[in-house]
């Protein structure tokens, strides 16, 4: 192993549906005695030794992206029983009146379709439909066996959705897409949005009971670093101004977004004061900065140790 996080999303249970790649409460806890409780750090343990350049190459630390209220209901009782923190990366613009359309779509696939490939079925011929040019100029390019190749979980019909999603449709064209697949099931992503995500008063409980809340830009851009150093900037400051008022101290960690980030990112993180900062992936760095952990996403874990 090497010290670094496991990353965490989706978890099922009670009134949180079990989409892909979701895990239980029980699932999360196997996890955990698996790698060997003594070897999982609660979150400012991790961060202290991090800072202090005195991790151990066994030391992990739980980290949990994007504020999903499945998260706060069946990960959070777990930690608790075990004796843990985490760290909770949080984006913004859900919490100011945004529905979260990336998390709305998937929820949208999830309660809507009997299986993922039942989705990418409808998703294929829509695109098709709406993006002839685009989409066939996207098979052209694309290559199952290279693309996201740091995640082997993903399905070739995984991979191929991700990429048209966010390269051969990119963002307009995949909301088109996908609202017009909404449209005709009768799918009201305002209604259903209102149970995806935490609230404020969650994310403060987090932060009083010794966990750490840090940075995930404002809006959750897929692809962060094609934007503007002033545009970036602004997804910052605005997530930074948001987290600050509610935990009543400055955050000083984050996570990239889909791992999207450049060295400019990096400036900007730095002069507001962040500390440290994760990758999504497990993927070596050259002359890894302090903004560049790696994490684990908890599916390879699961694929490794409960094959």
């Amino acid at each position: 192993m090497v010290a670094s996080g496991i990353m965490f999303h989706h978890f099922y249970g009670d009134h949180h549906p079990k989409g892909q790649g979701a895990i239980s409460a029980r699932n999360l806890e196997d996890l955990i005695v698996s790698l060997g409780r003594n070897n999982v750090l609660p979150a400012r343990e991790w961060l202290t030794r991090a800072l202090a350049g005195k991790l151990g190459d066994n030391d992990l630390c739980l980290t949990f992206d994007d504020a999903l209220k499945c998260q706060y209901d069946i990960a959070v009782p777990v930690m608790r029983s075990l004796g843990l923190t985490g760290f909770w990366f949080v984006y913004s613009s859900v919490f100011q009146g945004d529905i979260g359309a990336l998390e709305v779509y998937r929820h949208f696939r999830t309660i809507q379709f009997a299986s993922i490939d039942q989705f990418y079925d409808a998703f294929f011929k829509t695109g098709l439909a709406l993006y002839p040019v685009e989409y066939e100029a996207a098979l052209a390019s694309f290559n199952p066996n290279t693309y996201l190749s740091a995640f082997p979980f993903y399905t070739d019909r995984d991979r191929l959705f991700r990429y048209l999603r966010d390269d051969g449709f990119g963002w307009p064209r995949y909301s088109a897409v996908m609202q017009s697949m909404m449209e005709k099931c009768g799918y009201d992503a305002r209604s259903a949005s209102v149970s995806l995500w935490m609230n404020d008063q969650d994310i403060g409980r987090l932060h009083d009971e010794g966990h750490i809340v840090g940075l995930h830009s404002f809006t959750h851009p897929t692809r962060l670093c094609e934007l503007s150093v002033q545009a970036q900037q602004e997804e910052y400051q605005k997530n930074f101004d948001h987290l600050h008022t509610v935990l009543g101290v400055p955050p000083c960690v984050m996570a990239h977004p889909s791992n999207s980030y450049s060295s400019e990112t990096i400036s900007i993180l730095r002069g507001m004061g962040i500390q440290l900062g994760f990758r999504s992936n497990m993927e070596p760095v050259a002359n890894r900065s302090l903004y560049e952990f790696p994490r684990q996403d908890h599916a390879n874990l699961m694929r490794v140790l409960r094959p």
